[in-house]
């Protein structure tokens, strides 16, 4: 399309020109805008280009910039940006903070910012990352208190700008329209493509660049975003763009069709079904009407599934008022559209995010959310749109009858209910119940509040389950916790949120209108889900249904009004019939799920347990199973006692098992026998929490936290997290709310410090209870309650009994039972609950138990404690005031007709009656006097017991006992058998299954004529409740007449819960006693019959019988005591070298280390394979087990003790400090540079950098059971533990990782030194050059050579090729420095282990390897070592070892050697050791340390003297001329004399960097304590060295003596005696050997000073390298996490340039890392393993900034290490899930330090994954 010729010359003016013609114009008040509308025209024409054309991009931001560039123009508009509120919008994973302390709100958000700018010290917030998205609501003070603004936001700001200037906004404000249409006719052009629904995303795309630049001109601030809203909210403008009549040359043909898309789009949207009540509700009506271009914006929001960017903008305009106000009632326009989208949506998970997103912003504002619901019916749209949601999913009942069922139930398994797509409109609402004027709107109209129940309707049994019966299913459904969520989320979380603004009495209409309303409910479900049943309500006993919204809210809601609102039951007007309809299905889930647990369920599968336990969780307990109990306490409490009671039994299939008949009752439940007392368990478990839980009834949310809290910490120590986590909540209520979590915690628990298990495991801080908790709090049944296990409960009742035993609280030997305690005060209107307890009913059950109880003794104890508990609270608990009918009472009670047992209901009458016997109706055939036996039996077998047995236990004989059958007779008569206070043959029904192990069934059956006449069977009893507890005590005590009565005795009553059986039942007796004197005469007088006056005598046979049983069983004892000594004293015999372990041998078999001189006397060691003990021999050669790992931890160590500082600023540089490794790589290549490469090698020690690591646990085993072990441990499946193909393996005895075996040299295999030790200096000088030329090389053994030529090549391979050699060419001299450095490693990772002191006192954690390790490496050097040290050795003696050299002396100098001086004498030290053969002698060791002793003194001296000042030096010089050599300051000067000739001053005195030791003047004192420093590395060597191959022991350093000292004594290198050491000095120690030290020292110092001469520098540098080098330490962190995370959370990877999505820090050295990223890989291995492997020689410690979680990598594995970062808690917080403060934990921080310096990773952490170069 042709521009018009105006727009054509302005086009060619250029941009900028433009701009400012336009400003101009807008500016004046009288400027034509004609050719701007035209160029606005042309600019945004759909027809010439599409929306993401970049020129009109760029002509809009030069435009509205007018004619400055558009970064200046944004930063001046942003300069006036006086916004009140935040509003920075974020999207998914932002990392946002909420503060509980600051929020009125629960949505309330701030960005890192605003939340850094305000003062939240001390306040309860957490960091958290966004799920949905969200938006800063800094300065909203309807969201959040003033105090908590930073100072840019809210009413009281400190930037409170002007307004910009009205030429600044003006261009915007004229194009806004113009530029937002655009946009819109971008969406009209795009849904004509919209048939398929994935092109969404492709126009969503093209408009990328054109949003992108409108969220620029939101972000320039408050003055911009006012100019957007009022284009978007501006309805005169909207109709003048939209409404367009077609013209006469259709030039505006688009525009008219464009306008008619719409029109079809918004038309055809469609809408939840809705009645015609509804249909004049604006959010719900089909006709949707836009005023403005946001209606349509938002319209194609909806309809484009809320593509994000749009989205972001719309909420970033928030802050301002009236956008925001117009911004609400556009969005509840389109509400009802909306869930059809969230239904219908493609990414539905996305869209309920945004939705969410947007809704949470609009609807937390009370007075807006108000508007809406007033004004726009808001709540009537959401239940109808909510409701059309779950219609979708419906389908028919199976409840009851399933043919017959009316009723329609949510289906679980709909991908609606899966994917909760109904959470964003559920959310919504809750957030507006949230507000309390909209929750009395909501329970004031009764309309609504229908609506609302008839939804609820739909999930009112829901998800059936059928009880299988045959089989087990084939297929288990994974539904259920769908359904549990949907209706935790959409029937209960708005039930709470109504619930919590009904606590004032003035809202009692509110609360009685939703009882209506669901009594009204449940009476419709209870007629449609059984229409043919005569009796509502009663439940199918073969299916089970968790789901009873109706039920639930009908219970808070009475629970509520009776608690806040002061009604009373009564108030209610319950009916009868209602009541017992509303008991059943709730008592039906508790008998379900005593089913389940007794595994009548076991063919549903798992799921149904997790059904159960899900009804009971935490997070659901609340709303179900303790809503379901008040109802059945409401009911309890209104109806009938006697019916109560008898309907709970019949329910728990318990009716069989209480019956006295001989024959099982045929049942529609066939119960095996643990199965019915496990029933009758949870009946008596249900009437006790019944009686005791209190939740609704009365208790105040003070006592329930302190309850509900003490139960958690009684099941277990629980940390802080786990306790909130764990508390029972009201569903999307703060009900256990940090008011009362807080202090409650305080006052019942102790804080128990977050410890360090012994094997290196890590602890969280936990909360222990209190003592006085499990004395006065535990309350076993609600624990019981709440319990999630059986465990559980059974886990409080072991700490209960623990705690009292260990306070001294109790000292039985059979556990104590549960502390059952009487219910606490509750609402009176409740205490009718207490009449079930008064019943005749519940009196005869639990009769019926005691009596049972005392002949079956598979009765549970856990029966009896409930029993006894039920008793205790029927005297405890007063009966209701109601009047009770009494009547004379015979003693003969009909079976199972428990309302004719006892003459009343008063159980103290009751106690006291005796039932004589039971009349149980039985239907005979035949002749009553033809009894026979059912089988052939002994006369013994048909009378149950000989007449002799029952004389034996005393007593009067009846005709029970004497073997008189029962007889049959007619009704109307009974035969009264003779009482009998303690018949020993009662007659128990049992089930056929169980006959077999019941010898008290009858053996006969009558027979004869057939009669239809029903008959009575007459079961002797004779036992009342009191008799029945006195016997009880018997059994439980194991002795008769145990209980006596407390008028017969003069016994004090315990008010005490704390005791055994007898105990409780004595406290039970005692009560009854108390209460009634007719008690007391009744127990006494049973007691008397009980117990005959001969029961003393028979007290003393038992006792008799008892000592004598005790004395047989010491004698056996005795003997088996004998029989152990003798065959011990035999053992000895046969071994007399045996010696008892000590401790250390008990753990280890043998220490590891051993002496090279100790081989006369052959050491055994124990095989932990085989199980053999035997010496190290060349067929049998033991192993030392070893794990071999590279390490670089020496190269870390610092030449200062301040660790390395973590960069805490984004622009900080890298650190690089200065190192171990890098000084001596430095040394090592200055060497190869300047002197022979041999000689170079020669002269130092590599390994500081990738060194080899030698460990072992302390275990042997034989060389061929190792490899027999390795070879069967390739044929197991140990691929997630082993790599067994490079030798790894588990140590069988302490299950260690291990990766070699270090054979020990047989004693056979080794040689011995025949020449005797020489005393002369001299002498020996040469002996030892004689064993340097004549020594053996490898063993005697070939298998042993092998071995060690095994470990070797173990040793090569465990370390990278690049640590291994540092020279190109492969020489031996190579592979020998490879071989002495890693002793030297070795020796120096003990002395770091040790902490730089060699003590007896340290302690060192790991057993020691050195002497086997030094075998191996011994025979390596030998092997390579082209030429003897005899040359070397003459050098450092100045006595020619040569027999041909006659110069009587050796003075040479070295010309392309390394000097004396610059070498490192310590790394000479081990070439010779391992040089030497392994049997010389300590006289040998001590003339080679004295001899390196004298080199290094020398050296230190020279290194010493280059820190002089010229004039310090010579003053030195000059002062030592006149003294002795043997001082420090005569060989001082002979040491400057020397090198003065050199260059080696000169340029030392030209360089100023130089450090020196102090920068006052040298005094002999200083001089002599540099050169101890210099000489104490050699020491520390050489000390551990004797140490272990000479098995000296280390001495204790002495008061006031230095470590130099004491090193020196214990190398026997003091001429003092090792009392008097205290003056010893440098100088005191050096002793030649040669008679001409000056000579020797020259010679040495000429070497260094003819190289100085040539490479002065270097020769400098390399003198005065020190050798002391501080312990390694890990990098300072800061100690609150949140600015380690601020800075590295979004800081750039300095190799990849981007913002890792896993950032990491590694704590060696502080490198950041992109952590599981490829952006780095390098040759196919991620960053962070490289990183691993170059800092560390395959081991790596990274905190993961995002988690706070270490990792350790160590070589191909890596593990979760845990974090080094606590809350106050002393917990973790992995992921940053909870976002509490961290704070940095110095003590596992150290654990992690020491573990890495003890390389003990491998054996502390247990759970490695292998990392496969992905980290």
């Amino acid at each position: 399309m042709a521009a018009p010729s105006e727009v054509t010359a302005l086009l060619k003016r250029g941009k900028r020109s433009v701009a400012s013609y336009f400003k101009a114009e807008w500016s004046r008040k009288s400027g034509s805008h004609k050719s701007f509308k035209e160029f606005m025209d042309y600019l945004f024409d759909p027809r010439r280009k599409s929306i993401d054309d970049v020129e009109t991009i760029d002509w809009c931001r030069w435009l509205i910039a007018g004619g400055s560039t558009y970064d200046e123009y944004s930063k001046t508009v942003r300069s006036f940006d006086n916004a009140v509120t935040c509003g920075l919008v974020w999207t998914a994973n932002f990392v946002a903070y909420r503060c509980r302390t600051c929020g009125i709100s629960p949505c309330m958000s701030l960005c890192s910012d605003c939340f850094q700018g305000g003062n939240h010290e001390g306040h309860d917030f957490n960091m958290f990352r966004s799920q949905a998205g969200g938006a800063c609501d800094c300065g909203d003070v309807s969201v959040m208190n003033k105090a908590g603004f930073c100072s840019r936001h809210g009413p009281d700001r400190q930037c409170c700008h002007l307004a910009p200037p009205t030429d600044l906004l003006t261009v915007a404000e004229a194009m806004m329209p113009r530029i937002l249409l655009r946009l819109l006719h971008h969406f009209r052009d795009s849904t004509k493509s919209t048939v398929y629904r994935d092109t969404f995303s492709l126009a969503m795309d093209d408009a990328e660049h054109f949003l992108t630049f409108l969220h620029s001109l939101s972000d320039m601030g408050a003055a911009m975003r006012k100019v957007i809203g009022l284009a978007l909210t501006d309805q005169m403008s909207y109709k003048f763009l939209t409404e367009v009549e077609e013209m006469p040359d259709f030039s505006n043909s688009y525009f008219v069709e464009s306008q008619k898309n719409y029109l079809i789009e918004r038309k055809n949207m469609a809408i939840p079904k809705k009645d015609d009540d509804h249909k004049d509700i604006e959010g719900l009506s089909q006709n949707l009407v836009h005023d403005c271009l946001l209606d349509e914006l938002v319209f194609w929001m909806v309809k484009y599934e809320f593509p994000e960017k749009v989205v972001t903008l719309l909420l970033s305009l928030l802050p301002d008022d009236h956008y925001k106000e117009a911004f609400t009632k556009a969005f509840v326009k389109h509400y009802s559209r909306i869930s059809l989208v969230l239904v219908n949506g493609l990414k539905r998970t996305l869209i309920a995010n945004r939705v969410v997103h947007i809704s949470v912003q609009l609807f937390s504002n009370e007075v807006l959310a108000l508007q809406m619901v007033e004004k726009y019916d808001l709540l009537y749209t959401l239940i109808v749109s909510l409701n059309d949601m779950v219609e979708g999913a419906l389908t028919e009942s199976s409840l009851q009858d399933y043919q017959a069922n009316l009723h329609m139930v949510v289906d679980c398994s709909k991908e609606m209910m899966k994917e909760h797509c109904y959470w964003p409109i559920v959310s919504d609402l809750i957030n507006l119940l949230s507000h309390k004027r909209i929750a009395h709107i909501f329970l004031s109209d009764p309309k609504l509040v229908d609506m609302w129940l008839d939804l609820l309707s739909y999930f009112q049994g829901m998800n059936v389950n059928h009880r299988e019966l045959s089989q087990h299913v084939e297929f288990e459904s994974e539904t259920y916790y769908a359904a549990f969520s949907a209706e935790l989320e959409i029937a209960s979380s708005p039930m709470w949120s109504l619930i919590s603004h009904c606590r004032s009495k003035d809202h009692s209409g509110n609360s009685m209108i939703m009882i209506k309303v669901c009594l009204e409910a449940l009476q419709d479900w209870f007629h449609v889900s059984s229409p043919l049943r005569r009796t509502p309500g009663v439940p199918n006993p073969y299916q089970l249904s968790f789901h009873l919204p109706l039920h639930r809210y009908l219970a808070t809601f009475v629970a509520q009004s009776i608690q806040y609102q002061n009604l009373k039951l009564e108030d209610f007007n319950f009916n009868e019939n209602t009541l017992k309809a509303l008991l059943m299905h709730p008592l039906r889930i508790q008998v379900s799920i005593a089913e389940i647990y007794c595994s009548m369920w076991v063919r549903n599968g798992l799921q149904i347990k997790g059904q159960a336990m899900t009804y009971i969780q935490c997070h659901f307990c609340y709303s179900m199973v303790d809503a379901d109990l008040f109802l059945m306490q409401v009911c309890a409490c209104l109806l009938d006692p006697d019916y109560f009671v008898k309907n709970v039994i019949d329910s728990f299939h318990v009716s069989n098992w209480l019956s006295f008949s001989p024959e099982t009752t045929r049942s529609s439940f066939k119960l095996e026998t643990e199965q019915e007392l496990a029933m009758l368990d949870a009946t008596l478990s249900f009437f006790s929490t019944l009686l005791g839980i209190r939740t609704y009834l009365g208790i105040n949310d003070k006592d329930l936290t302190r309850l509900e809290m003490s139960t958690i910490l009684c099941i277990a120590d629980r940390q802080h997290s786990q306790l909130m986590d764990m508390m029972p909540e009201r569903s999307g209520m703060t009900g256990h709310g940090k008011e009362l979590f807080e202090p409650t915690l305080a006052e019942i628990a102790d804080y128990k410090e977050p410890n360090l298990e012994v094997s290196g495991g890590l602890q969280q801080g936990t909360y222990v209870p209190k003592g006085f908790l499990w004395e006065t709090e535990y309350d076993p049944v609600h624990t019981n309650l709440r319990a999630l296990y059986r465990k559980d409960f059974q886990s409080s009742v072991d700490r209960y009994t623990e705690h009292v035993r260990q306070s001294g609280k109790y000292s039985g030997k059979t556990p104590p039972w549960p502390p059952f305690r009487t219910p606490k005060e509750i609402n009176g209107t409740f205490k009718s609950l207490y009449k079930i307890l008064h019943c005749k009913t519940m009196h005869a059950f639990l009769f019926t138990i005691l009596h049972k109880a005392l002949k079956d003794s598979s009765i549970p104890e856990s029966v009896l404690y409930l029993t006894i508990h039920l008793l205790d609270l029927a005297l405890s608990l007063p009966p209701p005031n109601t009047s009770s009918t009494v009547k004379s009472f015979s003693g003969s009670v009909p079976d199972k007709d428990y309302t004719e047992w006892f003459s009343g209901s008063c159980v103290l009458q009751n106690v006291r009656e005796q039932i004589k016997d039971v009349l149980v109706p039985v239907t005979v055939a035949g002749d009553f006097s033809d009894l026979s036996t059912t089988q052939e039996s002994s006369f013994e077998e048909i009378f149950q017991m000989a007449p002799s047995a029952l004389l034996a236990s005393g007593g009067p004989i009846t005709a029970a006992h004497s073997g008189h059958l029962p007889s049959v007779v007619p009704v109307p008569a009974a035969i009264h058998v003779d009482s009998d206070p303690c018949p020993l043959v009662p007659i128990h029904p049992v089930s056929s299954s169980s006959a077999k192990h019941d010898t008290s069934l009858p053996k006969y059956e009558s027979k004869g004529v057939s009669t239809d006449q029903a008959q009575r069977l007459c079961v002797p009893v004779n036992d009342s409740i009191i008799s029945a507890l006195i016997k009880l005590h018997s059994k439980l005590s194991k002795k008769t007449g145990s209980y006596v009565p407390l008028s017969m005795c003069k016994r004090q009553t315990s008010d005490s819960v704390i005791g055994d059986g007898p105990f409780f039942v004595a406290k039970v007796l005692d009560k009854m006693s108390r209460l009634s004197t007719d008690c007391a005469k009744s127990i006494e007088e049973s007691y008397r019959i009980l117990v005959p006056k001969d029961a003393s005598s028979g007290k003393k046979r038992d006792t008799a019988k008892e000592e004598d049983r005790r004395r047989k069983a010491r004698e056996r004892q005795q003997k088996l005591m004998n029989k152990f000594a003798s065959q011990q004293k035999a053992f000895m015999e046969q071994n007399p070298d045996t010696e008892p372990l000590d401790d250390e041998e008990a753990s280890c078999s043998s220490s590891a280390s051993e002496s090279f001189t100790s081989f006369n006397t052959e050491q055994e060691y124990d095989c932990v394979i085989c199980g053999k003990t035997s010496t190290s021999a060349a067929d049998k050669t033991i192993g030392l087990v070893v794990l071999l790992q590279a390490t670089s931890v020496l190269g870390h160590r610092l030449q200062t003790e301040e660790p390395i500082s973590l960069p805490m600023s984004k622009d900080a540089p890298s650190v690089s400090p200065t190192t171990c490794a890098s000084v001596q790589k430095n040394r090592l290549n200055s060497f190869f540079n300047h002197f022979e490469e041999s000689s170079s090698q020669m002269a130092v020690n590599i390994g500081w950098e990738g060194g080899v690591s030698v460990q072992t646990c302390g275990h042997y085993l034989h060389l061929d059971c190792h490899r027999s072990y390795l070879t069967s441990l390739r044929t197991q499946d140990l691929s997630q533990n082993l790599a067994v193909n490079k030798g790894e393996y588990w140590c069988p005895l302490c299950r260690q990782l291990a990766n070699a075996v270090l054979p020990i040299v047989p004693a056979e295999s080794r040689y011995t030194i025949a020449k005797p030790v020489s005393k002369d200096p001299k002498q020996m000088v040469l002996d030892i050059a004689e064993l340097m030329v004549n020594r053996p090389i490898t063993c005697r053994s070939r298998w042993v050579t092998k071995a060690m030529g095994d470990v070797m090549e173990d040793l090569s391979n465990t370390t990278y090729s690049a640590y291994k050699s540092f020279s190109s060419s492969q020489c031996s001299e190579g592979i020998h420095l490879f071989v002495c450095s890693v002793a030297r490693t070795n020796l120096e990772l003990e002395i770091l282990q040790r902490g730089c002191k060699l003590t007896p006192d340290t302690s060192v954690t790991r057993k020691n390897c050195f002497v086997p390790l030094m075998h191996v490496l011994s025979m390596h050097s030998k092997i390579f070592t082209t030429k003897p040290y005899t040359n070397l050795w003459s050098h450092m003696t100045g006595i020619s070892c040569d027999k041909e050299d006659t110069s009587g002396g050796s003075v040479s100098l070295y010309q392309k050697e390394v000097p004396l001086l610059l070498k490192d004498t310590t790394a000479i030290l081990i070439q010779m050791i391992l040089t030497l053969p392994e049997t010389f002698e300590i006289e040998h060791y001590q003339c080679l340390i004295r001899v390196l002793y004298n080199v290094t003194y020398i050296q230190a001296l020279a290194s010493t003297s280059c820190k002089f000042t010229p004039d310090e030096r010579e003053a030195w010089r000059t002062k030592g001329r006149h003294n002795a050599v043997s001082t420090m300051e005569g060989m001082l000067s002979h040491v400057i004399t020397r090198l003065g000739l050199s260059h080696l001053y000169e340029d030392m005195d030209m360089d100023k960097d130089i450090p020196a030791i102090c920068q006052s003047v040298w005094s002999p004192h200083s001089v002599d304590m540099a050169v101890q420093e210099s000489l104490a590395p050699f020491l520390r060597v050489a000390s551990l060295i004797k140490y272990h191959v000479f098995s000296k022991e280390l001495p204790s350093i002495k008061p006031g003596v230095t470590e130099f000292q004491h090193l020196c004594s214990y190398l026997e290198l003091s001429p003092f005696p090792a009392s008097d050491i205290s003056h010893l000095t440098s100088a005191s120690c050096v002793k030649w050997v040669t008679d001409e030290p000056l000579t020797i020292a020259r010679a040495w110092c000429t070497d260094l000073a003819n190289f100085a001469n040539s490479h002065a520098s270097d020769a400098k540098t390399l003198l005065l390298i020190n050798p002391t080098w501080y312990i390694p330490k890990l990098i300072d962190l800061p100690h609150q996490y949140y600015r380690l995370f601020q800075v590295y959370n979004s800081k750039q990877c300095s190799v990849c340039g981007g913002v890792p999505k896993d950032p990491a820090l590694c704590l060696v050295c502080a490198q950041y890392l992109c952590f599981r990223q490829q952006c780095c890989l390098q040759q196919n291995v991620n960053e962070c393993v490289q990183h691993s492997i170059q800092c560390g020689a395959g081991t790596g410690m990274y905190l993961l900034v995002n988690s706070s979680i270490v990792v350790v990598v160590r070589g191909p594995r890596a593990t979760l290490w845990g974090s080094v970062y606590l809350d106050e808690h002393g917990e973790e917080d992995r992921d940053l899930k909870r976002g509490k403060p961290l704070y940095l934990s110095k003590q596992r921080y150290n654990l992690l330090y020491q573990q890495w310096i003890s390389h003990s990773f491998d054996r502390s952490c247990k759970r490695w994954i292998w990392h496969q170069n992905r980290l």
